[in-house]
């Protein structure tokens, strides 16, 4: 089957125009020799007002229907003016030019981004796999998280003192017979005196939770059991919400983790990060 060419641009939310900072929440995608257009807006807004959270959740959930309502209409526009099936062929000079000026900048909260291409076979299927992408974010593993906390962390070092930052470095730590790979260490002369470990639990799945803060639980015993960890040891630890189903499956995590004498502070704790990071024994 032949591919089709396809233009799409992601939607982002801009609500403080001064820091610059935005979020994607939907896709639009036109194939003008499909005879098709459509978009898709991220519905849960969790995630929204997690990341912008002075924001009222009601500031989006509005903008969102009237941007909704506007490309209805502009749905409708272009369908019956370029992409009508009744018409020999679709009308593609002008199908891309109303998809240009949809799509152009604007200084609004919900405006979109740069147009790009890709080819498709069939483009509602496309128009799904890039809203997963994009917007769902199906591409974001534990691992992908993890590297995620890992930045913050090291960006809290940093912003707190140079000097700070500089002091931790990626090292392997253990026995002749096991080692585990930590991504911070501070190391005087050939001593290790503190570790971070930044463990990011927030999954909504107990079981992951258990399986993968069961895992460091293990390596810290078993590091613990051959005297191959220093005496101060730091899990920084992002929590999935207070109150839900995967909660109890971190708790057990941390005081697991506590009872193997490791230090435990949530993942945003940025003055307990630092006060340990920057301890002198």
């Amino acid at each position: 089957m032949n591919k089709l060419a396809c233009q799409y641009a992601l939607l982002r939310f801009r609500p403080f125009v001064e820091t610059g900072e935005f979020a994607i929440v939907g896709v639009a995608l036109l194939s003008p020799e499909g005879r098709f257009f459509g978009y898709k807006l991220l519905k849960k807004y969790g995630r929204i007002t997690k990341f912008f959270h002075q924001l009222d959740s009601q500031v989006y959930l509005n903008g969102k229907a009237l941007f909704s309502e506007e490309l209805d209409r502009f749905a409708a526009h272009i369908r019956r003016n370029a992409l009508d099936g009744r018409k020999k062929v679709p009308d593609i000079a002008l199908a891309t030019g109303l998809f240009a000026e949809l799509i152009r900048p604007r200084d609004a909260m919900l405006h979109f981004d740069e147009c790009r291409v890709v080819l498709a076979t069939d483009p509602k299927a496309k128009l799904d796999e890039l809203f997963d992408h994009y917007v769902e974010r199906n591409f974001v593993t534990k691992a992908y998280q993890e590297r995620l906390l890992e930045n913050s962390v090291r960006r809290m070092l940093y912003r707190a003192d140079t000097a700070i930052g500089l002091q931790y470095q990626q090292f392997k730590v253990g026995s002749a017979d096991f080692i585990v790979n930590f991504p911070f260490v501070r190391r005087t002369g050939q001593e290790i005196d503190r570790i971070i470990k930044p463990l990011y639990l927030a999954q909504d799945d107990p079981t992951r939770i258990l399986t993968h803060g069961g895992q460091w639980v293990d390596k810290v015993k078993r590091l613990r059991r051959r005297c191959a960890l220093p005496r101060h040891v730091l899990f920084p630890i992002a929590p999935p919400p207070e109150g839900s189903k995967a909660y109890p499956a971190y708790q057990e995590i941390r005081d697991d983790l506590l009872s193997a004498d490791v230090e435990v502070v949530l993942a945003d704790d940025e003055a307990s990060v630092v006060a340990f990071a920057g301890a002198i024994d």
